[in-house]
């Protein structure tokens, strides 16, 4: 019980540091408030031991020098391990290096409207996910980043912080040639009225009958040169039948998604590139589904993520409909409470061991 209450009191605590520093008159004080909730999420992510499923795998990356595989498809993620290697340092380096750009690209989106907002969303669906996926959880701060250019229009930066994310995990590529696909000019009315009904259309097959989409969505791997992922429609670790957990995660999720898109004609009224977001929120809200029949579909809703977070963090602000949608956005913050509680208790599943609970230091190896 105790690493639980330890998860719940980071998550908790940093956002209402964020959310204090709007309260404070000095910039001295805002200043202190704000390094405080950075050192409460970064500094358990950098000095963890063993925890999350892939720690020993990073290690063994860093040992065996095999880091050098990635110096050309996730440079960044080589030059990390090759600067520690080179200067001779604790393979931990590596991982307070990883945590500190996870953490500090994300609050370099701050200060902002309702950042307390941003701060719990992306904290509460990504932090314990960078335990088990600091290479896509770092892609997904400098995507998270970049997506505020793109709805000011200042796309040159958007694309520039994608490619730098895809340093880390290349799963940023596909955010990024989403992104210049959404720019593509469709007339308004396809947008608001026939872009809902054919995304409803295909999450109800996905929903229904999600192995006609499979062999399709395999395709668009190969076609996009991610021959990793495409790979795993091969795989029988990572291409399996989901038999572990209720569904009433995935369900929930997917309905909040459904609201997202039902409401497309705010979002889109509001800022017209709020269009990108709606289509992020779509694949985000595909790979849940499919995610709840096959298991691996869980990568595909991670590299999405951003859509739902962001979408709700937009929508606390949109004035129509105000009332009814913050309704919505604290039922969506209850539920994502719930599940961070839930995350937190680390049970194993037949799939793997997310190594979560008890929290271990470099230090204790033991809390």
């Amino acid at each position: 019980m105790t690493t639980i209450a330890f998860y719940n009191i980071i998550l908790f605590s940093s956002t209402f540091f964020v959310w204090f520093i709007k309260r404070l008159d000095t910039r001295l004080g805002r200043w202190i408030c704000l390094s405080i909730a950075f050192l409460l999420v970064f500094i358990p992510s950098a000095i963890r031991y063993d925890i999350g499923t892939d720690y020993l795998s990073y290690l063994r990356i860093f040992e065996t020098g095999s880091y050098i595989k990635y110096k050309y498809t996730e440079p960044g993620f080589y030059f990390v391990n090759r600067f520690v290697d080179g200067m001779g340092l604790h393979f931990q380096w590596v991982f307070v290096i990883l945590s500190f750009i996870f953490t500090a690209v994300v609050f370099k989106v701050y200060p902002r409207r309702n950042d307390w907002l941003l701060h719990f969303l992306f904290f509460s669906m990504l932090w314990l996910f960078s335990f088990n996926g600091i290479r896509q959880a770092i892609a997904l701060s400098w995507c998270l980043l970049a997506l505020f250019y793109f709805f000011d229009k200042r796309y040159v930066y958007f694309f520039i912080l994608t490619i730098i994310g895809s340093f880390f995990h290349q799963s940023a590529l596909i955010i990024c040639i989403l992104g210049g696909l959404a720019l593509i000019p469709f007339p308004y009315f396809f947008k608001v009225r026939i872009a809902p009904i054919i995304f409803i259309i295909i999450l109800g097959v996905a929903f229904f009958s999600a192995n006609k989409l499979f062999v399709y969505i395999e395709w668009f791997l190969n076609f996009l040169n991610l021959e990793k992922y495409a790979a795993y429609f091969g795989s029988s670790q990572h291409f399996r039948a989901r038999d572990f957990g209720s569904g009433l995660g995935a369900l929930a999720k997917f309905l909040f998604s459904i609201y997202i898109i039902l409401n497309i004609k705010l979002y889109i009224d509001e800022n017209e590139n709020f269009w990108f977001l709606i289509i992020l929120v779509f694949f985000y809200s595909l790979g849940v589904v499919l995610a709840s029949n096959i298991v691996i579909f869980g990568r595909m809703a991670d590299t999405f993520v951003v859509g739902q977070i962001l979408a709700f963090y937009f929508l606390w602000d949109i004035p129509k409909n105000r009332y009814i949608n913050r309704i919505v956005i604290c039922t969506f913050i209850l539920f994502l409470s719930l599940l961070f509680l839930k995350i937190s208790f680390g049970i194993p599943t037949v799939y793997a061991d997310p190594k979560l609970n008890p929290f271990q230091t470099i230090f204790s190896k033991d809390i």
